[in-house]
């Protein structure tokens, strides 16, 4: 830009009359929704900016999102750390303060990287198993070469050898059952299937597989049709559907068990994340712009004595009206269980009593993007939640 150049002004209030045109133009509402965002984006920059309270960090983080939140090392953070790490090694017994000593330590404890070097046979778990047994020999037979006089003994660890193939996900097999008729009566005769094949068409094995592939990978059920197609085993959306559900019929009493052992856990964890669902947006279409909500999945991680229960919602309510929904079937003997969640207010509807743990996950991050300015003071605060934690 030139040094003549003016720097373009727009006051606030052009800004939200241009809104107020926007909704009534004759513009997509997704588009005008669109539009509507990025000029609140810009009101909130300019109202931060001439406030002078926000720095390149607080924008970067209202434009893009919060990043990583590790502290950055200060000089005060260096000289507490070096001052705890001298007042512990005085006070351990028999230390060694050799430099080179703490070198050879520090680098024998060092892990290795993950995700380097061959994988290991015992990694193949899925594998098919076959025993191969030498053609030749075996144990206690005497050694093939003639100036040897030992005898041969079979090894604890045999040698390895793992070979790949592909196949599709639904894999089939055709029985071909010789039929017999009779010249006088016509009665048939059909061959019998071999032993341990059962008469239904779907074997249980084939309904898991695709249940995971849809909902374990979010493979989606067309392009998993067009692939099983090209290997020559079709396998139709609707089919794939059809199997689905019975995996859910028949995994629904499990759902059950667990959503009351849920609502009767100590430790309850809740929490949303956005997600699309067409149905809702279709509905969307259809209402008025106040009517409109948005669509999100709610994660319910429960602790119920020893054992970890993981909850899913998909829908237009809320982590905190899904967690009173839950609270509703617990049983009424039971003390008040622990709410661990954000501060945000869709998380906490109050509808049922409970023992409120917010996270400090937000309230440290505050103290992080401070601790540049109040280095000392920040210090305080983090070496306190550093303990807790």
């Amino acid at each position: 830009m030139a040094k003549h150049d003016d720097i373009p002004k727009t006051d606030p209030s052009e800004i939200e009359a241009l809104i107020h045109r926007l909704k009534q133009s004759n513009l997509a509402p997704r588009d005008a929704q669109l539009v509507e965002r990025l000029l609140r984006l810009v009101l909130s920059m300019a109202s931060l900016l001439q406030h002078k309270n926000a720095s390149i960090r607080r924008l970067k983080r209202l434009i893009f999102g919060p990043g990583s939140d590790k502290r950055a090392t200060t000089g005060s953070q260096t000289e507490n750390e070096a001052a705890e790490s001298s007042v512990d090694s005085d006070q351990q017994p028999g230390s060694d303060s050799d430099p080179g000593t703490a070198r050879s330590l520090s680098s024998e404890q060092k892990p290795k990287r993950p995700g380097h070097g061959r994988m290991a046979a015992s990694a193949y778990t899925g594998a098919k198993l076959v025993i191969c047994r030498h053609p030749d020999f075996k144990s206690g037979d005497h050694c093939p070469d003639p100036l040897c006089r030992g005898h041969l003994y079979a090894v604890n660890s045999p040698a390895i050898f793992i070979r790949l193939t592909g196949q599709p996900l639904v894999g089939a097999t055709r029985y071909e059952q010789e039929a017999l008729r009779c010249s006088a009566c016509q009665e048939r005769f059909t061959a019998p299937l071999p032993a341990g094949v059962g008469p239904e068409k779907y074997d249980a094995t084939c309904d898991v597989s695709l249940a995971i592939a849809k909902y374990g990978a979010g493979l989606p059920w067309y392009r998993l049709a067009r692939m099983q197609e090209a290997f020559g085993v079709p396998m139709p959306e609707s089919v794939q559907f059809e199997r689905c559900e019975a995996v859910a019929d028949a995994a629904l009493p499990v759902f059950l068990r667990l959503r009351q052992m849920a609502a009767n856990g100590e430790v309850i964890y809740s929490d949303d994340t956005r997600v699309k669902i067409l149905s809702c947006l279709k509905e969307n279409e259809e209402l008025e712009e106040e009517e409109r909500r948005a669509t999100q999945t709610s994660g319910i991680v429960v602790k119920a004595g020893d054992h970890w229960i993981a909850l899913y919602a998909n829908g237009r309510r809320h982590a905190g009206e899904n967690f009173d929904e839950l609270l509703k079937k617990r049983s009424a003997e039971l003390e008040a269980p622990i709410q661990m969640s954000d501060a945000l207010p869709s998380n906490w509807s109050g509808e049922e009593e409970t023992i409120e743990a917010k996270c400090l996950a937000h309230a440290r991050r505050k103290f992080v993007e401070l601790e540049e300015i109040f280095p000392r003071e920040c210090a305080v605060v983090l070496k306190a939640i550093e303990q807790v934690y």
